[in-house]
């Protein structure tokens, strides 16, 4: 039932969005009373932040699939691999990813963002250090992950309302981007 309701409310959201979502709204396309639906979200809120919980799951899921494909790599595959995943990790549902984005309150979402943000960029940073002798002049490398992470995101959110080709090239200047700022030769 609680992921009858969560559907629901997705659903909702991408269509609706935040303001004009309501709990009753959300129980009627469920399919069950919005009694039920208090059983286990006692408000709107509630059910948006278990909702952003799932999808924020899903994006994490999605992105360590793909990473993974940069294990054994060479550096320059490795940063296209990074960068795919991101892409990916957007892509799970972007109509939900966007009303979650821009129209929740930041309030509960922010910590969970903040929270992947930073998974995300333990990992960049990670992989950096493992590459550290292919760095071009960067020597700070947080603060390299950081750059990746955040300018890589904001052309992923950019790429959203792209034609899917035009995401697709968006997603390869994405990578020569980032291996210029690092200062890695492409092959």
């Amino acid at each position: 039932m609680v992921d009858a309701i969560l559907d629901a409310a997705a659903q909702v959201l991408r269509k609706t969005g935040y303001d004009d979502a309501t709990t009753n709204h959300v129980a009627e396309v469920a399919g069950v009373s919005v009694g039920s639906l208090y059983q286990y979200f006692p408000n709107k809120q509630a059910l948006v932040d278990a909702l952003i919980v799932r999808h924020d799951a899903a994006m994490w899921a999605a992105f360590t699939t793909h990473a993974t494909a940069a294990i054994g790599r060479s550096f320059t595959e490795t940063v296209y691999a990074v960068i795919d995943a991101l892409f990916a990790a957007h892509l799970v549902d972007p109509d939900l990813h966007r009303a979650l984005h821009q129209q929740v309150p930041r309030a509960g979402a922010h910590a969970v963002l903040a929270e992947t943000t930073r998974r995300s960029r333990a990992l960049v940073e990670d992989i950096l250090r493992a590459r550290s002798g292919q760095l071009g002049e960067v020597e700070d490398v947080p603060m390299a992950a950081l750059v990746i992470v955040e300018a890589v995101e904001a052309l992923i959110h950019a790429s959203i309302a792209l034609p899917r080709a035009r995401a697709e090239l968006l997603r390869v200047h994405a990578a020569k981007l980032v291996l210029r700022y690092l200062g890695v030769p492409e092959p």
